[in-house]
C-alpha cells in the first residue's frame, strides 16, 4: 500500500480506481446528500463507500470520530457517467 495525502491506499481504493471511480471524500449527513447532489447535476455517477479504519488519517491516535460515526460517515466516489440516456445511478455498499 502506499501513501496518499495521510491515508493508506486499500486494495478496495485500488479495485475502484480500475472501474474509473475517483475518490472525493468522506463526510456525514447534511453534506453527504448536499455533495451527492452536487455530482449528480454535473453529470457524474456517484457510488458511497461505508466508512473504513483505512481512511483514518495516518498517525491519528484518537478512534473517537471513527468509533461514534462509522455508521454514518461515507466516501463518496465518482465517474463519469457511462449511461448514455440522462439518468444517474448512485450504488451504496452494503445496503
Amino acid at each position: 500500500m502506499s501513501e496518499l495525502c495521510g491515508t493508506v491506499v486499500s486494495l478496495r481504493d485500488e479495485l475502484l480506481k480500475t472501474d474509473g471511480w475517483v475518490k472525493q471524500f468522506t463526510c456525514g449527513e447534511p453534506r453527504l446528500t448536499e455533495a451527492k447532489e452536487l455530482f449528480e447535476s454535473m453529470g457524474k455517477e456517484v457510488h458511497l463507500e461505508h466508512m473504513a479504519k483505512e481512511d483514518q488519517p495516518l498517525g491519528a491516535e484518537c478512534d473517537a470520530c471513527f468509533i461514534t460515526c462509522d455508521d454514518e460517515m461515507k466516501t463518496i466516489w465518482t465517474r463519469h457517467n457511462t449511461q448514455n440516456n440522462n439518468s444517474y445511478s448512485h450504488k451504496e455498499s452494503g445496503a
